[in-house]
């Protein structure tokens, strides 16, 4: 299997919530971290129930886009995985997710390949804020 269409089936197997597929795409020493809470999801098992106990339950997720050789689109309700890009072992997935209580965050991974398969992940989620007024003369807003 080529990196980009691993990286695109590991992606497509977290908006599933598809523990099974990513088993199958994931090293056997896999694990996430989640440096804004300093928290460490040390295998696949923890984090299928970390994501089976989220309260609100688990939104959906989906592709938007993946960047490389070929893109693709879908658009989705509640978590969106807007690009993926990468090459070689190091790829980054970009996202934003509506939670159950209507709060959106932005988010980055950093996935890591090893022998093939998605061995490292690094997570950061960042709520969104109000841009300074006093920068408005030096930007212009996104979308």
């Amino acid at each position: 299997m080529e990196t980009e269409e691993l990286v695109r089936r590991y992606a497509e197997a977290q908006a599933r919530n598809d523990s099974e597929t990513m088993r199958r795409l994931s090293h056997a020493d896999w694990r996430e971290d989640w440096p804004q809470s300093g928290e460490r999801v040390p295998n696949l098992e923890a984090y299928r129930r970390i994501h089976e106990a989220l309260p609100g339950g688990m939104p959906d997720i989906d592709l938007r886009e993946v960047a490389g050789s070929e893109d693709r689109w879908v658009v989705t309700p509640n978590m969106t995985v807007e690009r993926i890009g990468g090459s070689g072992d190091s790829w980054i997935v970009e996202g934003i997710g509506t939670y159950p209580g209507g709060a959106i965050y932005h988010m980055v991974q950093h996935l890591r390949l090893r022998d093939g398969l998605v061995w490292r992940a690094t997570t950061y989620f960042a709520a969104p804020f109000e841009a300074p007024a006093w920068r408005s003369t030096f930007v212009v807003p996104i979308g």
